[in-house]
């Protein structure tokens, strides 16, 4: 079998080198002919993914965090061979993909998982947008894309030129309190399959595959990665007190009810802004999309073996 691992050594704002070499090490001890790439720039592991699947690799394990996973989904949908299985090797600041299933921390006893585990089918999301050119842009996503605050908190959490003293779910929690001291409600349109859910201010819309985003909250404990739908979580919330204590509430699921809260079923999600300037989306934990778009489900898209 011909495995690769992609590392994006860039991954929990660069200090993941403690955590990679002895992971490197229990993988090449379980799997000799193992080949090891590394990224060079941002987009670079999407490229990569997408020659090692074509290439013929049988498993693709991605070594990052939420944006390298986005990246190799990408790269493996978008290559002649989709049906490429991919692993997760969880290095970055939020990685809240990897949260949806119960991976050991050790490395040698993931290395080992990996290697008896069974490939099987899951959902994946794609998007679809349009660029400043006019030109339909498409993405695909394997957790959760969201709308609003999120979105804020994530271009902070990632921004280049700072120091990123945090990392890990302590960083997004830093700025995502930041940004809700600052909040005004965004405005925008949800229609679900066609139908209008919602148009007026909101704080988050999350469109969900996994059940968690934000390093740790637990957007979304019903999503359920292979039943061909998307979950979506409507936060309707305007006042940064009401905000705080609703977001807070998201690490333990203990938001369920909550009367400013709603949640929905659908295939198909569009997402338009009422005021352009002000449409923050975050894909992945990354910012990959500008101005509105549509989410569409993918069922059964992704391999992984994990």
């Amino acid at each position: 079998m011909k495995i690769a691992i992609i590392r994006n050594p860039a991954a929990g704002g660069g200090k993941n080198a403690r955590f990679w070499n002895p992971a490197r090490d229990a993988f090449v001890g379980r799997f000799p002919d193992i080949d090891i790439r590394e990224s060079r720039f941002p987009g670079d592991v999407n490229r990569l993914a997408a020659e090692l699947a074509d290439a013929g690799y049988d498993l693709i394990i991605a070594a990052g965090g939420d944006g390298t996973i986005n990246e190799v989904v990408d790269g493996v949908l978008k290559s002649t061979r989709p049906q490429t299985a991919i692993s997760l090797m969880p290095l970055g600041t939020g990685c809240d993909f990897v949260r949806n299933f119960v991976l050991p921390k050790d490395p040698v006893a993931l290395a080992e998982r990996i290697a008896n585990a069974s490939s099987r089918r899951i959902d994946a999301g794609r998007i679809l947008s349009r660029a400043a050119s006019g030109e339909t842009v498409s993405r695909y996503f394997a957790n959760i894309t969201s709308v609003g605050i999120s979105g804020e908190i994530v271009e902070a959490v990632n921004a280049s030129g700072k120091r990123k003293v945090l990392g890990g779910p302590a960083r997004f929690l830093y700025h995502s309190i930041r940004a809700i001291l600052n909040f005004r409600p965004y405005m925008f349109a949800v229609r679900i399959d066609g139908t209008l859910i919602y148009e007026g201010p909101l704080a988050i819309a999350a469109i969900a595959n996994g059940g968690w985003f934000g390093g740790g909250m637990h957007c979304v404990p019903q999503a359920d990665l292979s039943d061909g739908l998307f979950d979506v979580a409507v936060m309707r919330q305007d006042s940064v007190l009401g905000l705080l204590d609703l977001l807070g509430r998201l690490y333990s699921a203990s938001h369920i009810g909550h009367p400013k809260l709603s949640f929905h079923r659908g295939r198909k999600v569009e997402i338009q802004p009422l005021v352009p300037k002000r449409f923050p989306v975050e894909v992945d934990g990354e910012t990959l999309v500008e101005g509105g778009f549509i989410a569409e489900i993918q069922p059964s898209a992704l391999t992984i073996r994990i």
